[in-house]
């Protein structure tokens, strides 16, 4: 799977998901912020098992580890994956 996203932005996501607030999990509306793509393919990550979810309470909440594994296994460098 190939990533369509700049080292700008996978930067920015990975500050967010490794520095920033420290926080474990994050909504679908800040992945889809984060990852600049639409709430139904963040949907489709998670069924498809790309990323971990916890359903402690009413609403979905994304795994920052998950979501930073995601990040590294489809970051596309000039041919190396």
């Amino acid at each position: 799977m190939r990533n369509h996203l700049g080292p700008y932005y996978i930067n920015i996501m990975q500050n967010a998901v490794n520095n920033g607030s420290g926080r474990l999990f994050y909504t679908v509306p800040e992945v889809c912020s984060m990852l600049q793509v639409e709430r139904k393919t963040v949907y489709r990550l998670i069924d498809r098992g790309l990323l971990k979810t916890s359903n402690a309470i009413r609403h979905k909440r994304i795994c920052s580890r998950s979501l930073a594994k995601f990040v590294e296994a489809t970051v596309y460098n000039g041919g190396v994956q």
